[in-house]
């Protein structure tokens, strides 16, 4: 039986590997190398929190708690960009893009931060109680 913090870290890493996809297949566009390499840290970490979620005795709490830290970490720079250009191209001009950032293109980063926000929490209740 898989515990609920378990399913909830399978579930963080699809999630991150999933959105991570859409940047490195470039589904918003001509976009900067930085933001493909964003999606291929994103894809590679989440494939990683889904391995540890499945191998769950196997893994050690800190390696465990700094793996989905840094997952939040990355979610934090995507969150910020798209709700500071929304309402403007994304483009760099080479080649040019009708496409037109929305802020509502963070949510998905906002329910990963959240799911990992919230398995850290728990994490540090697992050391402290």
């Amino acid at each position: 039986m898989i515990k609920s913090s378990s399913k909830l870290e399978i579930v963080l890493g699809v999630l991150t590997a999933l959105t991570g996809l859409l940047y490195l297949l470039q589904f918003f566009g001509q976009t900067e190398s930085e933001v493909v390499t964003w999606g291929l840290i994103a894809v590679v970490l989440g494939g990683i929190v889904v391995f540890q979620g499945l191998i769950k005795d196997k893994v050690n709490n800190v390696i465990e708690g700094v793996l989905i830290f840094f997952v939040l970490l990355i979610q934090i720079p995507a969150i910020l960009l798209w709700f500071i250009f929304s309402g403007s191209s994304i483009s760099d001009g080479t080649p040019t893009s009708n496409f037109v950032a929305h802020w509502i293109f963070a949510a998905p980063h906002i329910v990963i931060a959240l799911f990992a926000l919230t398995l850290i929490v728990s994490l540090l209740r697992r050391r402290i109680v």
